[in-house]
């Protein structure tokens, strides 16, 4: 068995979900990737393997401002289902993403990357991700 080195964060789309990983110590997270959603299990799998270096999954649950059920929920289950089938060993912490793709574009805006952005939208994707992963790791302290 390997030693578990990492978290990861996903925030769930329908087309394209984003990716985070964080560092050994769980302290900080780094935006990886945009994946097609519907190549998820493959990427994951190509990536992670047998998913037994991480030590776990933060996964957006996307929410109303309200607290309702999100157009985005149906995104959310459906990562959710891949992951259990792919890792059932590996423990998905559910994490509010409110906001998060927002602040992604505000922090891009700030770095003055978002004419990038706007051309790629995978890359707030994974800065969403990276959001929630460092969302969930300091709720976790």
């Amino acid at each position: 068995m390997h030693s578990k080195t990492m978290w990861i964060g996903l925030d769930p789309g329908l087309r394209r979900t984003g990716l985070a990983e964080s560092d050994a110590q769980g302290f900080m997270t780094f935006p990886v990737a945009s994946l097609a959603t519907a190549d998820l299990a493959r990427e994951l799998t190509t990536r992670y393997g047998d998913g037994s270096s991480l030590h776990g999954v933060a996964l957006g649950d996307p929410q109303r401002l309200d607290g309702g059920i999100s157009h985005g929920a149906a995104a959310r289950d459906a990562v959710a289902k891949v992951l259990a089938a792919l890792w059932p060993e590996v423990t998905v912490h559910l994490v509010d993403e409110r906001l998060t793709s927002k602040l992604a574009a505000q922090g891009a805006a700030l770095l003055g990357r978002s004419k990038a952005v706007k051309k790629d939208k995978g890359q707030l994707d994974a800065a969403a991700a990276s959001l929630i992963l460092e969302n969930f790791l300091m709720q976790k302290r």
